[in-house]
């Protein structure tokens, strides 16, 4: 295909510049796997893989699990590669987790721990990824997506096994890190690409982390992403607070007056009047909409101690009630978007549902839950190349011109079209092979039928 002609050099030389025996088989290799996750399959094991590919299994597993070629210069291309369809000046880095039901307990990073595909804890693998989203003019639906990049979540348990540590390969210079961590070396490597984000979002496993706003307040992103309501708290950003020194030299922290009221998130929602309904998108269900309101604050670290950050944002809250009539609330913390209207921030903080829907269709359509393998190597290789194989369906979906007011096709509605043209295509082939080899007509259609049966289905 052209468009994974773009990576061929990722697969046929190393982050040296050299190739190494075999090049032009590992190359063959990935093209095949790239159209055989596209094929349709409820799962894409390597035998699967192996068959849609029409190459022998052993060649598959060996691309998989011991070539030589790097998925981390597969997922920085991606990072530059984004395409002119796709890429804006609103879109948004979000960060999130998947989860990967997993049986036993060799496979990398395998063990029981919170899954939120099942929501619930469970055996399974923990993967945390970036993604760069567009928001749809008029409706999410429309909203385009495209993957930047995904590691693998090492438990502690893990990382300090030195025997299954040997068994998956995990490299020697890999530690411990926490989720959080491991999105922001994801962000870092995006930003270093030079791809600057209107703004990053994450849900409140990452919004909690004053580590994570801190660091990219350093990288200067604005972020919105949601913070637990009980947990945040705050002084009104006009609090003057009391710097070090000037007579306080045992101070080393800024703090803020002792007769200054610090409040939760449930406080500010309770005390209230300004709450104004907001319409963002268009749903499959009708216009999405809620009640919101924002305040500027400043965020207090120890409230014992009167520590404040440096950390002086819009505080948005966000106020749903079920049938019964219950409330819950939800908050953001909006940093470096003073500027932007309420919708705005409303609209930037229900970015997120994006990525659960990449989750979803790297799942369902190209295999992202399938690998088998136990091997750190192999479970990186795998998961670059379902990257790949979505980003070409979402360059496929951004090119297409829907009529006025019409939404964009589904990513499955592009995965089949794809398929449909390649079954196509190779039906047309092997009908004129047949004309020559066959005379009776009814021996030909036989033959197709077979064909199209082996080539482009589980039967």
């Amino acid at each position: 295909m052209y468009f994974t002609k773009e990576y061929q050099n990722v697969f046929t030389t190393g982050s040296d510049g050299k190739s190494w025996p075999g090049w032009k088989e590992t190359w063959l290799a990935a093209s095949k796997y790239n159209q055989a996750l596209l094929a349709p399959a409820k799962k894409k094991s390597m035998q699967r893989i192996a068959r849609r590919a029409d190459i022998p299994e052993d060649r598959i597993e060996q691309f998989i699990r011991e070539s030589p070629w790097e998925y981390e210069r597969l997922q920085i291309h991606l990072n530059t590669g984004i395409p002119a369809a796709i890429r804006s000046p609103h879109g948004a880095f979000i960060v999130d987790e998947v989860g990967l039901t997993k049986q036993g307990r060799h496979g990398v990073g395998v063990q029981r721990q919170y899954n939120g595909a099942q929501g619930k804890i469970g055996n399974c693998q923990v993967a945390v990824d970036l993604v760069y989203a567009v928001p749809g003019e008029r409706r999410n639906a429309d909203q385009k997506t495209w993957p930047l990049g995904m590691e693998i979540y090492l438990p502690e348990s893990w990382t300090e096994d030195r025997e299954r540590r040997e068994e998956a390969g995990i490299p020697g210079n890999v530690v411990f890190k926490t989720k959080p961590r491991i999105a922001l070396e994801l962000i870092d490597r995006a930003l270093d690409q030079g791809l600057m984000p209107a703004f990053a979002t994450a849900d409140c496993g990452y919004g909690d982390s004053g580590e994570f706003r801190e660091h990219l307040r350093g990288r200067h992103v604005p972020y919105v992403p949601a913070v637990s309501p009980e947990d945040i708290r705050v002084v009104d950003a006009s609090v003057n607070v009391i710097v070090p020194g000037n007579g306080t030299a045992h101070r080393t922290r800024e703090t803020f007056p002792g007769y200054t009221a610090v409040e939760s998130a449930g406080d500010i929602a309770g005390r209230t009047k300004e709450w104004k309904t907001v319409t963002w998108s268009g749903g499959t269900k009708g216009k999405m909409r809620g009640e919101f309101v924002s305040s500027m604050v400043r965020i207090v670290d120890n409230t014992a101690k009167r520590h404040v950050s440096d950390e002086v944002c819009r505080l948005l809250l966000e106020r749903i009630e079920d049938r019964s009539g219950t409330a819950e609330l939800k908050a953001y913390l909006c940093w470096g978007m003073d500027g932007a209207s309420l919708r705005q921030l409303v609209r930037s903080a229900h970015i997120r549902w994006a990525i659960e829907r990449f989750h979803r269709d790297a799942k369902q359509l190209l295999g992202l839950d399938s690998f088998e393998g136990r091997s750190w190597k192999g479970w990186h290789h795998h998961i670059s190349m379902v990257l790949l194989a979505f980003a070409f369906l979402s360059l496929l979906r951004a090119e297409a011109q829907p009529g006025s007011g019409d939404r964009l096709p589904s990513l499955r509605t592009i995965a089949r079209a794809v398929v449909l043209e390649v079954a196509t295509q190779e039906l047309m082939a092997e009908r004129s092979r047949l004309k020559r080899k066959y005379k009776r007509e009814s021996t030909r259609v036989q033959y197709e039928a077979e064909f199209m049966l082996r080539r482009f289905s589980d039967w």
